[in-house]
């Protein structure tokens, strides 16, 4: 709620006249005290709860703020709302092999990391490694398989052995990787069980989206026995995490017996994908005055009971076959019907009654009517956004090179976009391909005019053909060719090991 502010704060100042219209009902009589004497008027007139009456004051301050325009988010469309983008900081120092999590805290932290992605279905996760360097071990990916096969290779004995700390080489490594458009929301989270001095004062002066995530406890807990010997403490520095916490920067506990950790990943992601939304200057902030409307028809309904027969009576006509549709149109604006339709998944509905032509291209879009979204779509200011979904438009009706100049023209605008260069480069091979097979085509057609029908053809014999060899990388290759090929038959661990100590690394 930082964000909290009102769109029209002049209207406030009708704030002001809650005092005068208090006094007016608190003196207000019956008209009989007038044209009786006092004493008589007490004696008959029968006095009515002021309690009710006073209520006035409250609901016309409630309806003043429901017109000033309380907002703290802004206004995005559904269908296009963007995924997060996380990007996971793995330390990897010995110590997360401590088993005071069991098994350890490798494996503990594995298995999170893969239920953290079950509950953002969409969002994209990547992972970068550090010990005393850092490497990219997973790019971003909303591949759930991909993900844990790469996850659950990686073991802390894989990194090489050294001294430092490549924390802020990690998360280099971690925003070169991450979308640097404001589209696209940006999270870090970093997986650590503990901090130098340095680096703790590193990051509190950085301005990241960052959260700490942090497995083990402040006893720690028995190392395998081959590490035993190397004096490695496993012990939790809590009052070093109590320091990053004060600073600003959510610090959670792994837990091991519930979620709750993973619920405290989650809002914080979504806090920070909407903090970045904010921040987006092409967008309108959303007004959610409506929601005084509640308090205000509670107080209407206290003060005046008979109220009940005029919030019951449209609720009875609207069950009516022949007047619903004009009882919403006459009550729900016609952006809204289309919205409600649109979540409900009748993106014709919602087509047909969006007068946002944004809104209502994409409706035509997701029904499938690529023809209409297309007419919507040109009709619109040529942004970036637009000319993508014009490129994606010509793509589905199969018009290949009109797609790829719509993507080119959207690059244009906004070159860094990776997902228009992507959706290009997929246009891209398939242009290649058909013409590929059309010079096939028309090679075959050109053999088959050459060829004689009377001619008489003999198969080779056996020993007339060319022998044939196995395929092999060539001995003038690429020694990086070579390697790519030997790691073929590796596992999942082994080309991560290889990549760790053959790669370049990113250093502090």
């Amino acid at each position: 709620m930082s964000d909290f502010h009102f769109l029209y704060p002049w209207r406030l100042l009708a704030l002001l006249l809650c005092p005068l219209l208090f006094l007016i009902t608190f003196r207000a009589k019956s008209a009989w005290y007038r044209i009786m004497d006092k004493s008589l008027a007490d004696a008959l007139v029968v006095k009515k709860s002021r309690r009710w009456q006073q209520s006035l004051p409250w609901l016309f301050a409630l309806a003043i703020l429901a017109l000033a325009g309380p907002s703290w988010q802004k206004v995005l469309p559904d269908a296009l709302t963007p995924k997060s983008n996380v990007m996971v900081i793995l330390q990897q120092d010995l110590s997360m092999l401590a088993q005071d999590l069991p098994p350890n805290r490798q494996q503990r932290v594995q298995q999170k990391l893969m239920a953290l992605m079950q509950q953002m279905p969409g969002s994209r996760f990547g992972l970068v490694v550090y010990r005393a360097q850092a490497f990219l071990t997973t790019p971003l990916t909303d591949d759930l398989a991909f993900y844990s096969l790469f996850l659950y290779a990686q073991q802390p004995q894989q990194l090489p052995d050294a001294q430092g700390s490549g924390l802020q080489a990690a998360f280099r490594l971690a925003n070169q990787y991450l979308p640097n458009d404001d589209q696209s929301p940006r999270a870090l989270v970093l997986v650590a069980d503990s901090l130098s001095s340095e680096d703790a004062r590193w990051l509190q002066q950085q301005s990241l989206p960052l959260q700490i995530w942090v497995p083990g406890t402040s006893r720690g807990g028995p190392l395998p026995e081959a590490l035993a010997g190397r004096g490695i403490d496993s012990r939790l520095n809590v009052a070093r995490f109590e320091q990053m916490q004060d600073s600003g920067i959510p610090v959670t506990l792994l837990s091991v017996t519930d979620n709750q950790d993973l619920q405290a990943l989650i809002a914080h992601i979504q806090q920070t994908a909407s903090e970045q939304q904010n921040a987006r200057k092409d967008l309108q902030w959303k007004n959610s005055g409506y929601w005084l409307l509640l308090p205000m028809m509670a107080l209407l309904l206290m003060w005046r009971r008979q109220l009940l027969c005029l919030v019951l009576l449209p609720l009875l006509l609207m069950t009516a076959p022949y007047s619903k549709a004009a009882w919403l149109d006459a009550w729900v604006p016609p952006d809204i019907q289309g919205q409600h339709a649109f979540d409900r998944g009748d993106y014709a509905t919602a087509a047909a009654h969006y007068h946002d032509p944004l809104r209502r291209a994409v409706a035509f879009y997701f029904a499938a009517d690529y023809t209409a979204a297309l007419n919507a779509f040109r009709q619109l200011p040529a942004s970036a956004d637009n000319l993508l979904w014009t490129g994606n438009c010509y793509a589905q009706m199969k018009q290949w090179q009109q797609a790829l100049n719509s993507y080119d023209q959207a690059l244009s605008l906004r070159p860094d976009w990776s997902m228009a260069r992507e959706n290009r480069r997929k246009i891209s091979l398939i242009i290649m391909e058909l013409r590929k097979k059309e010079r096939e085509r028309q090679a075959s057609q050109g053999e088959q005019a050459d060829e004689d029908p009377d001619a008489i053809k003999q198969d080779l014999k056996a020993d007339e053909g060319v022998n044939q060899q196995d395929i092999k990388p060539l001995a003038s290759a690429s020694p990086q060719l070579s390697q790519w090929y030997d790691n073929l038959s590796l596992s999942p661990g082994g080309l991560l090991e290889n990549l760790y100590h053959a790669a370049p690394e990113e250093t502090p």
